[in-house]
């Protein structure tokens, strides 16, 4: 039997934590299989190019950013994944680093951000793929700072413990997180606070290095 030649594809999980939740930036789909259905942004590897190249590409025309965090998670090669065609896919997850709005290239009709509990069911296999990135960043909590790649620039000590306590799925001790945070080197303040309409002035905090730390927090 002479094999197959499949193609080789990248798509890519990109999320960031707001209000106490996860989210995961969605693209809606134009090809004539999933018209109007939600997927993870995801592109072919060209042949000029290596997997990491085309994981920046995609990201670029999901986003209209270069600047990111990556880390691969998975390869997804089964048999009918794509209906179209034979299709290999390794999954990675990004954490863009801006605040700024991301809006993607005409390769798509749009690109919106939804909660990861309330997203619709996804084209192709997304839906594991978007499981499996959920999972290791869960995972990743437990030793690395992964938690500071999930939130904006500037952000209070409660939104922090608000990533671990949603990974967790458990309540942590306000004064011991704090405590732990403040002692390791990762945070910084900024020099100002953050208003509420009903709660004290919060100081803000920045990370002292985006990136992503083998430091176990707990």
């Amino acid at each position: 039997m002479i094999p197959t030649k499949p193609y080789a594809a990248t798509d890519l999980g990109i999320f960031k934590f707001v209000d106490g939740k996860l989210m995961v930036y969605l693209m809606e789909l134009t090809i004539e299989a999933y018209v109007g259905r939600l997927a993870l942004p995801g592109t072919l590897v060209l042949e000029t190019e290596d997997l990491e190249s085309a994981v920046r590409r995609n990201y670029r025309e999901a986003t209209n950013r270069s600047n990111a965090y990556f880390e691969q998670v998975y390869t997804f090669s089964a048999m009918e994944r794509d209906p179209s065609r034979r299709v290999i896919s390794t999954a990675y997850m990004a954490f863009p680093d801006t605040d700024e709005t991301l809006t993607p290239s005409s390769k798509y009709s749009s690109g919106t951000w939804h909660y990861v509990n309330d997203a619709p069911p996804l084209a192709y296999d997304h839906d594991q793929m978007l499981k499996m990135c959920t999972e290791r960043i869960a995972a990743k909590l437990n030793y690395t700072t992964i938690a500071l790649l999930l939130l904006p620039t500037a952000f209070t000590l409660t939104d922090l413990q608000n990533v671990y306590e949603q990974g967790f799925g458990e309540t942590l001790d306000k004064r011991n997180f704090r405590k732990k945070v403040l002692s390791m080197d990762i945070v910084e303040p900024i020099g100002r606070q953050r208003h509420g309409e009903q709660a004290r002035p919060a100081m803000l905090y920045k990370a002292v290095r985006r990136e992503m730390e083998m430091i176990p927090l707990f």
